[in-house]
């Protein structure tokens, strides 16, 4: 199979995903670079972590530069059952020394194609929630500061909860590992790296909407907390409600948020498994 997939991190992962729920043998990608030219700000280092994070994912397929078009809509009918994917990568190029133990990650970038908006209605309920959450956990923020300028953030306008996460600081032990701006990519691949191992390695991962952080965590770890209020409002529903059917995560207020997290922390008995979709 010779593919043009869409890019961001997000676009990769469902390429892996399904490359594997379906036995695929993709031996050629082809990055679109007036895709990177038009949607990035920084077009070469968006080049190059794109580059790094295909050979990463697929270190067995020829890397061609073309100028498209995508045929991303190729996979639509390829099923996907199954997300956790670290077991399928090398081991040796992740093997990264992990000083933190006993920990769960907040991610700090939100992302809810258009529906972003929405998410003003529930900040201050989420706020609240922050204000008075307790672990005897250390807690990890990672992520970005700061959402970057590029044609994609405009258009889907994604925002950062880093403000949001230093309410955690009232009751918790928070180290903070975010990095400004990670719109383009992470400038250090070995620190993207890094991040998958801290991924891999917490207690849980907590996200919040669609996107990069979100397939991270599904693809990376069996224990995530993801808080979608809005999910059925999501353009890309049928296929978040594929991917939960594959490992279910789905939280949809904060109740069920903050059950879930209590769960892995071992609070808790286990929420309901079956996702309110069904």
């Amino acid at each position: 199979m010779n593919i043009t997939p869409h890019l961001g991190i997000g676009d990769l992962l469902v390429v892996k995903w399904k490359e594997i729920s379906n036995m695929l043998e993709i031996k050629q990608i082809n990055i679109n670079l007036n895709l990177l030219k038009k949607h990035s700000g920084n077009y070469e280092n968006k080049l190059r972590f794109t580059s790094e994070l295909i050979a990463f994912l697929f270190p067995y397929c020829q890397v061609h530069l073309s100028e498209g078009p995508c045929d991303f809509q190729i996979f639509d009918h390829y099923s996907l059952n199954q997300t956790y994917i670290y077991n399928h990568i090398n081991h040796n190029i992740v093997n990264f020394d992990n000083k933190y133990t006993d920990y769960i990650i907040f991610h700090t970038k939100c992302r809810d194609d258009q529906v972003i908006n929405k998410y003003n209605e529930i900040l201050p309920s989420l706020n609240a929630f922050l204000d008075n959450f307790k672990t005897t956990k250390t807690i990890l923020i990672l992520g970005e500061k700061f959402i970057g300028y590029n044609h994609e953030t405009q258009h889907v306008k994604p925002i950062s909860l880093y403000d949001n996460f230093s309410r955690l600081k009232n009751n918790n032990n928070v180290i903070d590992l975010t990095l400004m701006v990670l719109t383009d990519g992470n400038e250090n691949f070995d620190s993207f790296l890094h991040d998958i191992e801290l991924i891999n390695k917490a207690t849980c991962n907590v996200t919040f909407g669609i996107g990069g952080p979100y397939n991270l965590c599904k693809a990376f770890s069996e224990r995530n907390v993801s808080f979608m209020p809005f999910h059925n409002l999501s353009p890309y529903k049928n296929i978040i409600y594929e991917m939960m059917n594959a490992n279910n995560s789905l939280t949809e207020n904060i109740e069920e948020l903050n059950a879930r997290i209590n769960y892995f922390c071992g609070l808790r008995p286990e929420p309901d498994p079956n996702p309110s979709h069904q």
